[in-house]
């Protein structure tokens, strides 16, 4: 890692988890591989965020009966 990159990564993390931006935070996913063991469980919501929820719609022919409809990146399945 070039030293600026280095300089600007001690400073990503010399901040708390609540500071950081959405710019530093995906700098810090970029370079986790430089990252310390204890350095990645700190960091692990920000290095492995969870993934998006799947939306789950019914739709109702009739009184009695209901079909549901996956909904997956805007796609139905």
């Amino acid at each position: 890692m070039n030293p600026e990159a280095k300089e600007y990564l001690d400073k990503i993390l010399a901040k708390t988890i609540e500071e950081l931006r959405d710019d530093e935070k995906r700098f810090l996913r970029a370079r986790s591989s430089y990252l310390t063991k204890a350095q990645l469980g700190e960091y692990d919501s920000i290095i492995n965020p969870e993934p998006a929820p799947l939306y789950i719609a019914k739709k109702y022919r009739n009184q009695t009966s209901d079909q549901e409809t996956v909904k997956t990146n805007g796609k139905k399945e």
